[in-house]
């Protein structure tokens, strides 16, 4: 009986083994990708080379231990049973607050601590790069207004300085705080910068509104806080701006399945099943009638929180057109670039009636992402001069590649152009204007 148990025994494991080699080779069952940022080995050529000094055998594991068959199914099976015996997860990324909250650790330790040490080595340092990014926006402010355009900040909120109460305690970071959401609005006032602090608008709600400004399993404000909060940044625009825009009503709330993002820390941890309880509220913004409103054209910088805004409100009948420069890199709804590397930064600055640098506290450390300073730039000095100069800097890079060179050309001229202009220094703002200008306005796009 027991050999019989055995033989039976070890025909199901080769049939398993089998079955996951040919779900490797074939995926012949498909299965729900894990969700995340998925690493992919590189698989070296089975030559004899490789072979010899044992690279490909080598690269041969990883590459299997990532590609096997049913990775996918295992991983889900095993993330749940840590989660429901030790309520614990292996994705570092993330931090299991009270009553199953999720938090990112970044945003934690942004709260705790500062995020400044993740880009600058002491608070002295990230106090002056962010004095030289509010100089540099008062500048563009100033001369954007000239021609009617008009640029703001909105300071957006964070999950962890909303809902504090939800986190869990500080694990011991102790490093000298320095935060950047609460040193900028003290620059802005004090240069007349446009800005709207959402995250202050966001206490204020705490408690007095109906519906959660924060999804316990979600990063970003909920759908139907975002579409409050954008209406309040409409009005904000309208009245500094002196326009008048389409508004846009809120109904009420309604409760219903998550939909994405309001669940993207959850979807990280890659669980069969939903963590609960859980409860999301959805709203419906609807237009509101009036003919007197015109379309502008809106261009928003900024980080992620932005995707929300595209599901929760009605954008296209806002604005004539809306461009979306994520982190000042990747474009998004505007069909004739998808990098701003290739964008005319001038034209697009122009073209623009509204212009919105959109950050949450844990990005301010990387303001506008180098967007201002090539702004400014252009604004002031003529292409040809620019060029000039980026291959002077070129040219005194030591490289055979051309292209490299070119590359960190335009690194360090783009990041400190105060340094290679020095009418962009100081605190006044630079009399030259590029002479393009005048072309680009007649030409602007309504």
């Amino acid at each position: 009986m027991k050999n019989k148990i055995s033989a039976i025994l070890c025909v199901l494991t080769l049939c398993l083994f089998v079955l996951i080699n040919v779900q490797e080779q074939t995926h012949f069952i498909k299965v729900k990708p894990l969700n995340g940022v998925l690493y992919q080995p590189e698989k070296k050529p089975a030559v004899i080379a490789n072979m010899i000094d044992g690279s490909y055998q080598q690269s041969l594991e990883t590459y299997l231990r990532f590609n096997f068959g049913f990775r996918e199914l295992f991983i889900r099976s095993y993330n749940q049973y840590i989660w429901d015996f030790y309520h614990k997860t292996l994705n570092y990324t993330i931090v299991i607050g009270k009553d199953n909250w999720l938090y990112g650790l970044d945003d934690v330790i942004n709260y705790y601590q500062s995020s400044v040490y993740s880009y600058t080595q002491n608070c002295a340092e990230m106090q002056r790069q962010c004095d030289l990014e509010a100089l540099r926006l008062h500048k563009v402010q100033h001369i954007l207004d000239e021609y009617g355009n008009f640029i703001f900040v909105s300071m957006l909120p964070s999950k962890t300085f909303v809902y504090p109460e939800h986190m869990s305690e500080n694990p011991g970071l102790s490093l000298e705080p320095f935060h950047a959401y609460q040193y900028y609005p003290k620059l802005f006032d004090s240069l007349g910068v446009n800005y709207i602090n959402v995250l202050e608008i966001f206490h204020n709600w705490k408690g007095k509104v109906d519906y959660p400004l924060y999804p316990k399993t979600g990063k970003h404000w909920t759908y139907i806080a975002s579409a409050h909060a954008f209406d309040t940044i409409v009005r904000y625009i309208e009245h500094k701006g002196n326009m008048n825009i389409p508004n846009f009503t809120v109904s009420e709330k309604y409760e219903d399945e998550t939909v994405y993002p309001d669940n993207d820390l959850e979807s990280l941890l890659n669980l069969w099943r939903p963590i609960k309880p859980n409860q999301n509220y959805y709203a419906i913004a609807q237009l509101d009638d009036d003919t007197t409103a015109v379309k502008p054209n809106f261009l928003i910088i900024g980080d992620s929180y932005f995707w929300n805004l595209t599901q929760s409100v009605p954008l296209g009948l806002i604005f004539n057109c809306y461009y979306y420069w994520y982190y000042n890199s990747s474009v998004y709804y505007n069909t004739k670039y998808d990098h701003t590397d290739d964008a005319d930064i001038l034209y697009e600055l122009l073209n623009a009636d509204i212009i919105d640098l959109s950050y949450s506290p844990e990005q301010l450390y990387v303001f506008s992402n180098g967007f201002l300073p090539k702004a400014l730039l252009y604004l002031t000095h003529d292409d040809a001069e620019i060029d000039s100069t980026l291959n002077a800097i070129a040219a005194s890079i030591g490289s055979d590649n051309e292209a490299e060179r070119m590359k960190e050309a335009k690194k360090l001229l783009f990041e400190s152009p105060e340094s290679y202009f020095p009418d962009l220094a100081g605190d006044g703002i630079p009399a030259t204007r590029n002479s393009r200008i005048p072309s680009i306005l007649e030409s602007r796009q309504f």
